[in-house]
């Protein structure tokens, strides 16, 4: 009875997000406006303590990236509700067959459990305990703009998912090695893991030295890579859904630390929104 008590509530804000993501997704980002003009404004200002990093994207190639993830999540769209519906399966949905037949017959039975181990990086349990306790760290440390990006990059992404896989409503492959319910696209563990270890990489560089910080993006894309490699492994998604989640969250992420830079260091449209709200209302 206990457990039913936990599970129903959780299950029940599942169902819920899944009908209202989209809104979901406008009142967190609305939210996360009026925190920027909190601080453009200097109240709460004990949260606003970040300190300034010389880590800065050069140019606008993170605008960039988040352009060309987008893109190729659009073209993956369109290419799976083509072929999802056409029987024999052609284009990608064939495509996605033949990778998934390649792959999983390529898996020893004795690798088996450390797939599974490896998969469970982007589990939502254990990806909803990280996130919180990343989140309290950076509340504990009055890192307020770290924080409001780290939240709007990580539950922005679990809010895309969902829409569009209500949207999509693709089914997962027959006879997966573990159980997994719900749609396939996108993939929720590929888009999850690129998103926080996205986010943690850019956390945890900004604190460190120069040489350090290529060799932590490249641990953060090889876990984020390798979990999107065990969903199809493990025959739980097609490949175009390990492909779509990584763009996404890749996308997502990249466009939440493009705004987090600008915020933090000032420029073009930003600037303006940050003096205009420093007037004085009338």
């Amino acid at each position: 009875m206990r457990v039913r008590a936990v599970v129903e509530p959780v299950v029940l804000l599942v169902q819920w997000v899944d009908g209202h993501a989209i809104g979901a997704l406008l009142l967190l980002l609305l939210a996360a406006a009026c925190m920027l003009r909190w601080r453009a404004q200097g109240r709460a200002a004990w949260l606003w303590q970040d300190r300034r990093t010389d880590l800065r994207p050069g140019g606008n190639w993170l605008l960039a990236v988040a352009g060309l993830a987008a893109t190729a999540l659009a073209l993956l769209v369109v290419g799976v509700q083509q072929s999802q519906s056409l029987q024999p399966p052609q284009g990608l949905m064939a495509l996605d067959l033949k990778l998934q037949n390649a792959v999983s017959a390529g898996l020893p039975p004795s690798l088996q459990p450390l797939v599974r181990g490896w998969t469970m990086l982007g589990d939502l349990r254990v990806m909803g305990l990280l996130s919180l306790v990343v989140g309290l760290w950076l509340l504990w440390r009055r890192q307020g703009l770290q924080l409001l990006g780290w939240v709007v990059a990580v539950a922005g992404t679990g809010l895309w998912v969902r829409f569009i896989k209500v949207s999509m409503q693709r089914e997962r492959p027959l006879d997966g090695l573990v159980h997994e319910a719900g749609f396939s696209f996108p993939s929720g563990h590929s888009a999850g893991t690129a998103a926080i270890f996205g986010m943690l990489a850019w956390l945890v560089a900004r604190r460190l030295p120069p040489r350090w910080r290529g060799g932590v993006l490249a641990v953060a894309a090889l876990l984020a890579l390798g979990t999107g490699l065990s969903r199809v492994l493990l025959s739980v998604h097609h490949a175009s859904d390990v492909l779509a989640g990584l763009c996404l969250g890749l996308g997502w992420t990249a466009l939440v630390l493009w705004l987090t830079d600008r915020v933090e260091h000032g420029g073009g449209a930003l600037r303006a929104v940050q003096a205009e709200a420093q007037w004085p209302l009338r």
